[in-house]
């Protein structure tokens, strides 16, 4: 078969063919027409939901709009509120301080006259005078330096856990001159002999020191140091020895250099006021003290160097009683303040007694407290007269020791009147330095 034929034989007829053209016609047109509305279909869902997304992405938006202001409003109700808390835990806070400060100041006894009222004294003959009308009045000025205030210290002979109202009816056991130099922050303590002999104001006659204290209470003792020590004194606080042991016992206790002497006659102050006292069984260096017995070790006075000594003695048990202080917590210096101050008996203004219990004590450091004895040794005779002991000071002798240990610097004064036995001024020393005085 010739090539014509093939293709002849492969290629069908027209009549025969299976492609038929009006058909694929009307297929195409169809298949065109579902294509173009399935086109139509699905540009115009996109469209639908194009509309959609968009408004769904603007509430979005205003969605999250609203959602951040409500977390900027959460936040700063959150901020104000701690803000708030704080503010309120502040007034707390201070409004306790006031409370407590109060609270504190509260528990002092407190002698306070009017102003326009009249301190009076009984005088040797049984008068009774205004106090005011028999102080001296001196020619030459007492030293005036503002920084630094003078309070009279006074430890009271008593037993009893109470005081009278006066103050009278009993010795002066202990007498210091306590001098604050608020500025530089320094406390000096000058010691007065109970048995030195003094003319007190309104008085005729002289008397052991102490005695002045039992006849007319505080006011005429700080008087009368006023004038044996030419120096101006601020106002007084005293306390009796029961208090004092609760005073020591707030601190912790005290350390003191203790002789088997001292020890056996504090044990015996002991058992005689308080049978069940713990004795005092170790002496030497650094000894341990309770408060009971811390003051039976400073009354001790027939071991050593009888006043002087025992003078010694007190000096050491307030140096241990600052440090024992310093050394607590401020929690702890709180505490010891309360005792202290619901132990004392003063005429000394509130506002005063705050700015040195609450507010200079508690804010010194490393305090030093610096001591001077009086009498300074050669300016006095002791011994029995008449049918007592006493000790016969020159005044005149030690007031510029004073004025120098207190204040830096010496005065012109008017001077003291002394008692007999006295030593005259020209037997007694004027050159001693200072520093080999001061403790």
């Amino acid at each position: 078969m010739d090539n014509n034929n093939k293709l002849r034989k492969y290629v069908p007829s027209t009549e025969t063919s299976v492609f038929d053209n009006s058909e694929f016609t009307d297929l195409s047109a169809e298949r065109a027409k579902q294509k173009k509305e399935q086109s139509f279909a699905s540009r115009s869902e996109e469209a639908l939901q194009y509309g959609f997304t968009k408004e769904a992405a603007k509430s979005s938006k205003k969605a999250k709009s609203s959602q951040k202001k409500k977390f900027n409003h959460t936040k700063y109700r959150v901020i104000f509120g701690i803000l708030a808390a704080l503010v309120g835990l502040l007034i707390g806070v201070v409004c306790f301080g006031f409370w407590y400060k109060d609270y504190l100041l509260s528990k002092i006894t407190y002698q306070t006259t009017e102003p326009d009222a009249v301190i009076t004294i009984v005088n040797e003959r049984g008068e009774t005078i205004p106090l005011q009308a028999v102080t001296q009045t001196t020619k030459y000025q007492y030293i005036q330096a503002e920084p630094i205030k003078n309070y009279l210290l006074i430890g009271i002979d008593s037993r009893s856990k109470y005081y009278n109202d006066s103050g009278t009816g009993e010795r002066s056991d202990v007498i210091c001159v306590l001098s604050v130099d608020k500025t530089n922050g320094t406390i000096k303590l000058v010691s007065v002999p109970r048995d030195a002999y003094a003319l007190f104001p309104g008085y005729e006659h002289f008397y052991k020191i102490n005695a002045s204290m039992s006849w007319n209470g505080p006011e005429l003792l700080k008087e009368t140091v006023e004038s044996v020590m030419r120096i101006e004194i601020e106002g007084y606080a005293y306390v009796n020895f029961n208090h004092m042991a609760d005073i020591i016992d707030a601190v912790g206790g005290v350390y003191v250099d203790m002789t088997p002497g001292e020890m056996a006659e504090a044990n015996d102050h002991m058992s005689y006021t308080d049978p069940y006292a713990t004795p005092i069984y170790d002496y030497g260096y650094g000894v341990w003290l309770n408060g009971t017995q811390a003051v039976a070790y400073a009354r001790v006075r027939h071991v050593g160097n009888g006043t002087y000594e025992r003078e010694e003695r007190h000096t050491e048990v307030l140096r241990s009683i600052l440090d024992q202080f310093m050394n607590l917590s401020t929690a702890g210096k709180m505490q010891a303040i309360e005792v202290v101050l619901e132990s004392v008996v003063t005429d000394i203004d509130q506002k005063e007694i705050e700015k040195l219990a609450l507010d200079f004590l508690p804010s010194l450091t490393d305090p030093e407290l610096q001591y001077l004895q009086l009498p300074i040794e050669g300016t006095y005779n002791s011994g029995m007269y008449g049918d007592e002991w006493s000790m016969r000071i020159n005044w005149n002798a030690n007031v510029p020791y004073v004025h120098e240990f207190l204040y830096g610097r010496t005065t012109d004064f008017d001077w003291v009147d002394l008692p007999n036995y006295a030593p005259d001024i020209d037997d007694c020393p004027t050159d001693i330095p200072l520093e080999d005085l001061v403790h």
